[in-house]
């Protein structure tokens, strides 16, 4: 998988060979020229990550595993046809994600341990064009069909039986949409009809042509686009939340809301949780198995300090007081456990995990969702 500017990519595909050129050529190309340096992305651009099939045929199964390895684990079924187009790419618009997919029959699964390991507090847009799915919650199991959107809350298990799928994706924090007055994860798993109502149609029509002309977007139409695709979806999807979310998972939720208010306290902890919230310690510790919930804090800490390492250049001087905002006693600490964590030191952030970088110590597309 290699990483791309949108303008590098453009220019790419038309000094491409013709389709039946291309594919007697490829493999003895690959093979004898020496690997180039990554492209950087153009200055007034936006980044572009697209998957790239792997030369070997053999190699495509783990590849598309390894693509999408930051949010969903990837099995396949007898049905699945690898001899198929496999296509995906991304456009990184500063405060959210968007892109679309063409996929041949497979199965994706986000379980319990997933979740705790990765951290994600954000929200999945998928709206299908084409293809069918089945996906099961920890609260309901039901089809998805052409011309529907499913919301999946990454922060809640799930697993999906998909069909051959041609989908729009937006991926977007949750802290965006619940600014809006939307409560996402009492959608989890739900199909929403986005053809047959009116403001569906115009929130897929939108998002699809952003994906579309992502290749022209300069940044500052990046960051307006993704303005407006957040205020369309929390409109769209505000008052759609039937229903209540299990118990358990309105705690964990209002905990892990309380967190985040509450990084930059030094003196955040189970203790303080649990008085503020009315709940006992060992309901946190069952919410927050197996790691823990000091484990979980930590972690929160380490990914806030990360998002804003990225977004500013990271002079020594402002590592320290990131240290101190997202709640570390001094900058020692924080710089050992930054680099338990990520495998590099705060000051690397920007270069190693930026929307510019070539992101090699982790997947492109993890970092680009550790960086929202």
């Amino acid at each position: 998988m290699r990483y791309y500017s949108a303008a590098a990519l453009k220019a790419s595909a038309e000094q491409q060979p013709g389709p039946a050129t291309a594919t007697a050529s490829a493999a003895d190309a690959e093979a004898s020229r020496p690997r180039e340096a990554e492209p950087e992305p153009p200055a007034t651009g936006i980044a572009c990550l697209r998957f790239e099939p792997p030369a070997d045929p053999d190699a495509l199964g783990r590849a598309w595993q390894a693509h999408l390895a930051p949010v969903f684990a990837v099995s396949f079924g007898p049905e699945t046809d690898l001899t198929v187009p496999i296509a995906m790419r991304s456009y990184h618009l500063g405060e959210l994600l968007v892109g679309d997919v063409i996929a041949p029959a497979h199965i994706l699964e986000r379980s319990p341990e997933m979740i705790r390991q990765q951290g994600l507090d954000h929200i999945l847009l998928q709206f299908y064009r084409r293809g069918r799915s089945l996906v099961e919650t920890d609260h309901a199991a039901g089809p998805v069909s052409e011309v529907q959107c499913i919301v999946f809350d990454l922060a809640q298990p799930v697993r999906i039986v998909a069909g051959a799928v041609d989908a729009t994706n937006v991926l977007i924090p949750r802290a965006l949409l619940e600014k809006q007055g939307c409560r996402p994860d009492a959608l989890h798993g739900r199909p929403l009809d986005h053809d047959g109502d009116p403001f569906g149609r115009l929130v897929h029509n939108f998002v699809a042509n952003v994906v579309a002309c992502g290749d022209r977007l300069d940044r500052r139409e990046a960051l307006a686009a993704a303005s407006a695709i957040t205020h369309l979806c929390a409109t769209w999807l505000r008052g759609r939340e039937a229903g209540s979310s299990p118990q358990h998972q309105d705690v964990r939720i209002r905990v892990r809301r309380f967190i985040e208010a509450e990084l930059g306290n030094p003196k955040l902890s189970p203790a303080l949780i649990a008085t503020r919230l009315g709940l006992s310690r060992s309901t946190l510790y069952r919410l927050f198995a197996p790691n823990g919930i000091v484990s979980y804090i930590r972690d929160r800490r380490l990914m806030h300090a990360m998002r804003m390492l990225i977004r500013d250049e990271a002079h020594p001087a402002r590592i320290a007081r990131i240290a101190y905002a997202v709640g570390f006693l001094d900058e020692r600490t924080f710089r050992r456990a930054f680099k338990r964590r990520f495998g590099f030191i705060p000051s690397d952030a920007a270069q190693r995990l930026g929307p510019g970088s070539s992101a090699e110590s982790l997947s492109v597309l993890q970092s680009w969702i550790e960086s929202l």
